[in-house]
């Protein structure tokens, strides 16, 4: 005969348990092997405890409110994921993650509610999006636009360089950039840390071509003595 915890079946409450770790496991590897911030671990907890709180009213021998407790899980992994937003210059970063955050959590309220192959599916859905939509919006990114199109595109470059390599660095940036669309409205330099500086160059172009922004990148980042090279951009209406 099977033992029951206050109207669940110890069988099934494990067994939802171990769903849910596993699909938080499933979407927190392909976050780790991408590097993101929140990744196997953090993806994981949010999926055991949203099935932890989803399954507390089968635990107290009742379902007659179980949407309440998904309600406020919702809210509170709102305000958790909110933690992971970042405002980098012209750059928000973060959202992906925040989103993945949230997502997660609904998959563990699922499983814990006792919809265990919606939230296998939803976690599916989870994993094939952050692997697959994130290449598709770089590559839609990418496509040239018209210079007729009204409006500009800021771009802010930062570089990270050993300080002997300044001056060969500030040069390619004035080089590269000499060579396309894009105008070179400033290029700073911060003070020495640590052996190392950091350049930042403000450009811009009429419309957007982040083709033509992602090759001075990778070009400023091959080159000997840079550690980092990073590129922002923003839209405005003109």
């Amino acid at each position: 005969m099977e033992t029951w915890v206050h109207g669940l079946p110890n069988g099934i409450f494990f067994t939802r348990l171990a769903i849910a770790t596993a699909l938080g496991l499933a979407i927190g590897f392909e976050r780790q092997w991408r590097q993101r911030t929140a990744g196997l671990h953090t993806m994981t907890l949010v999926a055991v405890g949203a099935a932890l709180f989803c399954a507390l009213p089968g635990l107290g021998g009742t379902v007659s409110d179980p949407w309440r407790v998904a309600a406020q899980v919702v809210t509170g992994v709102g305000f958790l994921a909110g933690g992971v937003i970042l405002r980098q210059g012209l750059d928000v970063r973060g959202l992906t993650t925040a989103a993945t955050l949230w997502a997660t959590a609904a998959v563990g309220a699922l499983v814990g509610s006792g919809f265990e192959l919606q939230g296998a599916v939803g976690a599916g859905v989870i994993v094939a999006v952050n692997a697959f939509v994130q290449p598709l919006a770089s590559a839609v990114s990418r496509i040239p636009r018209p210079a007729s199109e009204n409006f500009m595109t800021s771009y802010v470059l930062r570089v990270t360089c050993a300080l002997p390599a300044q001056k060969s660095v500030r040069e390619c940036i004035i080089g590269e950039v000499g060579k396309t669309s894009l105008t070179l409205l400033e290029l700073n330099t911060s003070a020495p840390s640590g052996g190392s500086v950091e350049l930042v160059a403000n450009l811009n172009r009429p419309g957007r071509d982040d083709g033509i922004s992602e090759r001075i990148r990778s070009e400023i980042a091959a080159l000997p003595g840079v550690t980092s090279a990073s590129m922002e951009s923003a839209e405005h209406v003109v």
